[in-house]
């Protein structure tokens, strides 16, 4: 590339070093309005259905379910959970009306019982069983109020079986359905769809399958009465559903008078609500978006689903009540109709999901952010670091007289010693490499706190000179952008999270060159302090809790201890890489650059 081994430090404007901090601080400042902007109606975008063949289902219903048929069924689930027989109840009530019925052994629970998933499966009759759609109903559900607690999913589970009971036999339908209740939440799942898809050879072999699996829906109902719905649809790593799939749903809601949220936040859009209240509640519900996305967890059932690319979501039933004249919960029929609407819709796909978006962000039911359009603020917040690092590789060269093809025209100005600095890094990556091998949280937390205020003192102290320096800062800032760019592209909501942790830490970084004690003692103490990734990540904890609550909330300590195990426990059953990200590589950054104010220049 000649125009870019061309630039030298000369082309570089003289006013350009007089307001270097300003220039970052600005494009820092500038990408985070530009994101809080995407809620903003002119940026954001309406949302529609691509696929054409799932608006046949959205127009009228055929089934009837009676209230007294869901009652029965209902009356004897909490039979079979109060017996503690329920796979056998279930099992029972799939074969008394004629649906095939198997179970799965999934080993035993923590009281040494075993547990297992009941699945049945409702044959096309127009078709071999080449496709098929999903409906999962886990036996237990989360708690609105503590999610750390589980209620029987009475109300899910009654519905999922008389959905199945009414459609068996239906001369319409074209694909297979699975009806699946899995014991243990996610790990049932997991269990389930590595023996269907035989990816695990310690998995045990099920007894019957159906056609492959376009697409599906979870029911998560700890309550019998509810009063809206929680569309969930964050995945694993931060896959997200096709979002088809989200308006299909939010389309049968409306039509039947549900209210539906995102991360139980709901946002009005009728013409009578106030502007600045619909910003207010479409930034809530983006930055929970992102908060959760972040994390690479799934918050339902449907995650282990879209490791397999089959799309879906959950549907959890909430306590919220969104409108002044909200007095009854949601009736029962409307309900059925949605999950008819549903798999109607889907019976009509000849294909996969494939037309619309995998990568958005959610402003509200009706308006989403497309990749497109959300990577413009990522792009500014990294944008120092490689402005930054262009300006370091400018500085190294200077004009030279022979004009040749191999320079040219360029010389280096120094001759830099590059084996300190790559020692330097790879000690920093040893001591980071440890923290992916400690299974227990407080270890964790005991080998962070070590790592952080005792690494200057056990490891060798970085020696180098102002040139060493520059090459050093030159390819700290490489490392980053790089890291920015691949999580860019796998997590949006990740990167965003590392480029506002680690932006500033570069810039307090460069400060480090004017060699004072005074500028050195106060970047060691920022870095201990605001700058820490254990301090960053109880911040991060504690906005989200703030946002999610939508009022002021104090710091529970206990919550924030809780998904910390929640998060070691995903990295290793769920193989979740934000535990290998943040040790491999956002750690080993920081600790790159917090150790760069301990070194000895010469």
């Amino acid at each position: 590339m000649p125009l870019l081994s061309n630039l030298l430090s000369r082309d570089i404007p003289k006013n350009f070093y007089k307001f270097q901090f300003q220039l970052y601080s600005g494009l820092f400042l500038l990408g985070l309005l530009g994101f809080l902007y995407l809620t903003s109606p002119i940026v954001s975008r309406r949302t529609y259905l691509s696929e054409n063949a799932l608006s046949p289902g959205l127009v009228s219903s055929d089934l009837y379910i009676s209230v007294e048929h869901i009652r029965n069924i209902m009356g004897r689930l909490r039979t079979g959970f109060k017996n503690n027989d329920i796979a056998d109840v279930i099992q029972l009530m799939l074969n008394e009306n004629g649906i095939e019925a198997y179970k799965q052994d999934i080993g035993r629970n923590s009281t040494d019982k075993p547990e297992e998933n009941i699945y049945g499966i409702v044959r096309a009759p127009r078709l071999a069983s080449t496709e098929s759609i999903i409906l999962v109903a886990p036996l237990y559900a989360r708690t609105q109020t503590k999610p750390q607690q589980n209620k029987a999913n009475v109300f899910g589970i009654a519905h999922t079986l008389a959905i199945g009971f009414a459609l068996h036999r239906k001369p319409y339908m074209s694909k297979d359905i699975i009806l699946l209740f899995p014991a243990a939440q996610e790990y049932g799942t997991r269990v389930w769809l590595d023996a269907y898809y035989n990816s695990n050879p310690q998995a045990s072999l099920l007894d019957a399958h159906a056609g492959s699996i376009q697409a599906g829906l979870a029911l998560e109902f700890p309550y019998e009465k509810f009063y809206s719905i929680d569309l969930r649809h964050n995945g694993i790593n931060g896959q997200l559903t096709n979002l088809d799939l989200i308006n299909t749903v939010v389309h049968l809601c409306e039509k039947n008078s549900i209210a539906t949220t995102f991360y139980g936040v709901y946002v009005e859009l009728s013409t009578n609500e106030a502007f600045m209240n619909y910003i207010i509640q479409s930034t809530r519900t983006l930055l929970l978006n992102v908060f959760t996305l972040a994390t690479g967890i799934s918050n339902g059932v449907h995650g282990q689903f879209l490791r397999y690319r089959i799309e879906m979501i959950t549907l959890f039933g909430s306590l919220d009540k969104h409108h002044e004249y909200q007095s009854s919960p949601v009736a029962m029929r409307a309900f059925d109709d949605v999950i008819e609407g549903f798999i109607r819709s889907l019976n009509n796909l000849l294909e996969r999901f494939h037309q619309s978006f995998f990568f958005y962000l959610h402003i509200n039911r009706r308006n989403f952010v497309s990749i497109a359009t959300y990577m413009v603020p990522l792009g500014f917040i990294a944008l120092p670091a490689l402005i930054r690092s262009l300006v370091i590789y400018m500085s190294f060269f200077t004009s030279s007289s022979t004009n040749s093809a191999a320079t040219h025209g360029r010389t280096m100005k120094f001759d830099a010693e590059y084996s300190p600095i790559f020692i330097e890094i790879f000690q920093c990556l040893a001591f980071s490499y440890v923290l992916t091998w400690i299974p227990l949280k407080l270890s964790l937390l005991g080998v962070c706190l070590i790592t952080m205020l005792l690494s200057p003192f056990i490891l060798r102290r970085f020696r180098s000179n102002v040139h060493q320096f520059d090459h050093f800062q030159f390819i700290t800032l490489l490392i980053g952008s790089a890291l920015l760019g691949c999580l860019s592209l796998l997590n949006f909501s990740m990167a965003l999270l590392t480029a506002c942790f680690l932006m500033p830490c570069y810039l307090i970084a460069g400060v480090i060159k004017l060699d004072h004690w005074f500028i050195k003692f106060t970047c060691r103490f920022l870095f201990i302090t605001f700058l820490n990734p254990l301090v960053f990540l109880a911040l991060y904890h504690y906005l989200a809790q703030i946002i999610m609550a939508g009022t002021f909330v104090f710091p529970d300590f206990a919550q924030f201890s809780n998904d910390l195990d929640t998060y070691c426990a995903s990295y290793h059953l769920y193989n979740t890489w934000t535990v290998d990200v943040v040790c491999l590589t956002i750690v080993p950054i920081w600790l790159l650059l917090y150790r760069s104010t301990f070194g000895i220049q010469f």
